[in-house]
């Protein structure tokens, strides 16, 4: 009798066991068939309840980490994939997964690490490289960026239509100077996006360094139609009367059309400054350049151009002042150094200004050559 009721004992504690797996797996599966169909927060419910019935149930839990990433609760799916790696040891999307997670978690030494890993297991895993690229870009590492980038495109097995991948490389390559390129890029981002305001503001930005005008106004007003509540494409379009055009009446209209939005912004004030430099209201100029300041403590632009402005109103003392204090923050300025050089010329103090000019050919800057003409006719 005791042996008898001991079986049936044993089958039925096997059944539910049984059950929950089968219960398990149809969860699984039902989440699967919502996460394709990208409903996630529900996929999340079924794979939640599938590794409640089956702790060890890995499939789900990492189903469960993608959708986590998915719906950006990073540390959540830090947990549940960090558990599916002691498993999972050599499963490059999990990998990758995990890497994904602490990237947005701001692991970002974790991220590389996951990245790399997955890169070992599938070297050609094209999404991993873009990553990469991400955070290389966002540690404005653009030359490594660019490399990862390159990677990722080799290595796609699909047309990319991604216009923020686009748009960061079209970033990349104007960090870099490589303005063409930027433009191709950036290109392509419109013809996947073409509201996204970042991607205009870059275009006039390169198209404004290879003078390409009417285009880069065209983009900053293209910037403007989508958000008139942003200074930057009217910042945008001053530079490109102040720089390329030479036209400073037109400039400081742009710059002050940014300053009615906001009397303190930093590059308005120094556009109308050097603007009004340059048509020698030197005295209006110092007004801006100072607001400039104000607003950036360490606007070295502004200190050296607000250095010429005292230089040229014969106020010596802050003249050198600020062109000293341009200096400071970057030793290598050339502009600081020739118009102080200006500035112990007319103090008669040669010791000083000759130290300007060894100075500045120790930079091997062009103005050397036009500063020791002046010093040696002293």
């Amino acid at each position: 009798m005791k042996t008898y009721l001991s079986a049936i004992m044993f089958i039925i504690a096997s059944l539910p066991q049984t059950g929950f797996a089968q219960d398990a797996a149809t969860l699984y599966n039902e989440g699967v068939k919502l996460k394709n169909e990208k409903k996630i927060t529900e996929a999340i419910e079924k794979f939640k309840k599938a590794v409640a019935l089956k702790p060890d149930y890995t499939e789900a839990r990492y189903e469960w980490g993608w959708c986590q990433n998915d719906t950006k609760d990073y540390e959540g799916a830090v947990i549940n994939l960090r558990k599916v790696r002691s498993i999972w040891t050599t499963v490059p999307k999990l990998y990758f997964e995990l890497g994904y997670a602490f990237e947005k978690y701001m692991w970002t030494d974790s991220a590389l690490t996951a990245y790399s890993r997955c890169l070992e297991l599938k070297p050609d895993y094209a999404l991993a490289y873009k990553q990469l690229g991400y955070i290389a870009y966002t540690k404005n590492d653009y030359t490594a960026a660019l490399d990862y980038f390159k990677k990722y495109e080799l290595n796609a097995k699909t047309e990319i239509k991604d216009y923020l991948y686009w748009y960061r490389k079209g970033f990349t390559h104007n960090a870099l100077k490589d303005y063409n390129n930027a433009i191709t890029a950036l290109n392509q981002s419109l013809l996947l996006k073409n509201d996204y305001v970042n991607t205009y503001l870059e275009l006039g930005f390169a198209c404004t360094r290879l003078k390409q005008d009417d285009d880069a106004i065209n983009h900053f007003k293209k910037a403007i139609d989508l958000d008139p509540k942003s200074h930057v494409p009217y910042n945008g379009i001053g530079e490109v009367y102040r720089d390329n055009k030479k036209d400073m009446n037109e400039a400081m209209t742009w710059y002050k059309k940014t300053l009615a939005m906001n009397p303190a912004e930093r590059k308005a004030n120094f556009g109308i400054g050097y603007c009004l430099n340059s048509t020698g209201k030197y005295s209006e100029a110092i007004i801006y350049l100072k607001k400039a300041i104000e607003s950036e403590r360490d606007y070295i632009a502004a200190f050296v151009e607000l250095g010429y402005s005292y230089y040229m109103t014969g106020k010596y003392t802050e003249a050198i002042e600020h062109c000293n204090k341009a200096m400071t923050l970057n030793p290598k300025n050339e502009n600081s150094r020739y118009y102080a050089g200006l500035v112990y010329i007319q103090l008669k103090n040669k010791t000083m200004a000759q130290k300007m000019v060894d100075e500045l050919k120790a930079l091997s800057s062009k103005l050397a050559a036009t500063l020791q003409a002046k010093v040696d006719a002293l």
